[in-house]
């Protein structure tokens, strides 16, 4: 199963559980990315996920990998022909580049965000991946929006790692093999 989700997903096959042995025990976590941790809360709500935006979960709450449709794959540039989605009951880690913001889709005003924001969403959401047509949202060099309708929230990051890699290229010293 890791090998499959890892396949599928772009995450991790290798997810470390750890156990408090003693009342009032911590356990930090900290992703790869500086930005926001959210806890969703799992159970009559589920939650699908983009690439990257797990962070940790209780042991009743996992996900599985749901198969998209081929526009969506096509498109989507992160999750291929899969999403992941929630299960079970209890507290999920989610994380962003920057803040995480939530914003509520209402079945009268459905929203587009650029899918290099898009973090998680209701799974009871219906999102569609299209080409941006330069109306409300964040930009990207993809020109792609995640369209959704139907009633839920969606949680998006502020920031966009791809641009900062673009900003910071002129940056960066590339060694000359000749030197």
């Amino acid at each position: 199963g890791a090998i499959g989700r890892s396949l599928t997903s772009g995450e991790s096959m290798f997810i470390t559980q750890a156990t408090g042995d003693a009342d009032g025990g911590q356990i930090g976590v900290a992703p790869a990315i500086p930005g926001e941790i959210v806890k969703l809360s799992v159970g009559k709500q589920q939650y699908c996920l983009n690439t990257g935006a797990f962070l940790a979960s209780d042991d009743s709450v996992s996900y599985k990998m749901r198969s998209q449709k081929l526009s969506k794959a096509a498109f989507g540039g992160t999750g291929g022909f899969f999403v992941m989605e929630t299960e079970g009951e209890g507290d999920m880690l989610v994380n962003a580049f920057g803040d995480l913001v939530e914003l509520t889709v209402t079945s009268d005003k459905p929203i587009s965000i650029d899918n290099e924001h898009v973090i998680a969403w209701d799974s009871s959401l219906d999102y569609d991946i299209q080409v941006a047509s330069g109306m409300f949202g964040f930009t990207s060099g993809e020109g792609l929006v995640n369209h959704f309708t139907g009633d839920g929230k969606v949680l998006i990051q502020t920031r966009n790692l791809h641009s900062l890699a673009e900003a910071l290229q002129p940056f960066i010293v590339e060694k000359n093999s000749n030197s």
